[in-house]
């Protein structure tokens, strides 16, 4: 029986065991599921506060304007969705429907200046500020941290600054209410020039010296080793250099007078008039105004999430 009662008890030992873990284990899981449980809770709640503006002004932008601010209190469902559908506002920024047309209303115009604008300084920005940060981040040469704190410097100083003596110069260049006055003052950027430095920094040097025994010039360097290993961060800095140039006011509505060269953010503004501000084509155009970027951003998010990661990296 001693024998019996030995195997009984070392049968016995292993089970009080498993039961400490098995509760230990089914502690350690529901904290993780509560832990899940409260990051899904964050998250949603992110997710509403980011997207329950941006619902509320596309549903506004097709209902009747009088429907826009009638439900605001108490929230209900008809605070957000249209009880009257009506493509009434985008008919009249288009100028397609009586309104439009008697407004003048061609928001059309206004987007591609928008487009033709961003694009031309997002190509001449990408170029002279990759030559700029190449130059600071590869290259050898007296003072040129002196040149740099001086670069940099110019990110401190605020625009609402320098507008004014910057008005004067584009306006002595005889570029004023044109398409080369809202282009060629931000061909170059320090913020650019900065961030694709850190990129490049991060790129063994040891391929420039195998470059140039091989032969390679520094703009060979450049151009076939540098730019295709810093992608991410040229596509990341065009991302934001885009949308920098897209959402650009105050610089548009001072620079042209001629309707037919403005630029749709400042066309967007001009639906609120002292007397009366028309929410639903304003919502309207502030829809159109958003599409672009969120369409070039989904296209490019891969290079733009990996351009920020990359940024935090030292090589």
């Amino acid at each position: 029986m001693s024998i019996l009662d030995n195997v009984a008890g070392n049968l016995a030992t292993p089970a009080s065991g498993s039961g400490a873990a098995g509760r230990e284990l089914r502690r350690t899981t529901w904290r993780d599921r509560l832990q899940m449980a409260g990051l899904i809770i964050i998250y949603v709640v992110m997710f509403l506060a980011f997207t329950i503006p941006f619902f509320w002004m596309f549903f506004g932008s097709i209902r009747e304007e009088a429907e826009i601010f009638a439900n605001l209190y108490p929230f209900t469902w008809k605070t957000i969705l249209p009880i009257k559908w009506s493509l009434k506002n985008y008919l009249d920024i288009f100028g397609i429907s009586d309104d439009g047309q008697k407004y003048g209303l061609q928001f059309q115009r206004f987007l591609g200046n928008s487009f033709l604008v961003s694009v031309a300084v997002v190509l001449s920005s990408l170029f002279f500020n990759t030559l700029a940060a190449y130059f600071f981040a590869r290259l050898r040469f007296p003072l040129k941290n002196v040149l740099l704190v001086f670069v940099i410097a110019t990110m401190l100083v605020p625009f609402q600054a320098t507008i004014v003596p910057l008005y004067i110069v584009v306006d002595a260049l005889g570029m004023a209410n044109s398409y080369n006055g809202l282009i060629f003052p931000w061909y170059a950027s320090p913020f650019v020039i900065f961030a694709l430095m850190q990129f490049m920094r991060d790129i063994p040097t040891d391929l420039d010296e195998a470059a140039v025994m091989d032969g390679a010039n520094l703009f060979h360097i450049l151009w076939r080793i540098i730019v295709p290993l810093s992608m991410p961060g040229i596509i990341t800095m065009a991302l934001l250099e885009f949308q920098f140039i897209w959402n650009l006011f105050y610089w548009p509505l001072i620079l042209v007078s001629s309707p037919k060269l403005q630029m749709i953010q400042v066309a967007i503004a001009t639906q609120t008039t002292q007397t009366q501000t028309f929410w639903g084509r304003t919502f309207a155009g502030s829809v159109t105004a958003s599409l672009p970027v969120i369409i070039l951003f989904l296209f490019l998010q891969r290079y733009y999430v990996q351009g920020i990661a990359l940024t935090g990296l030292k090589g």
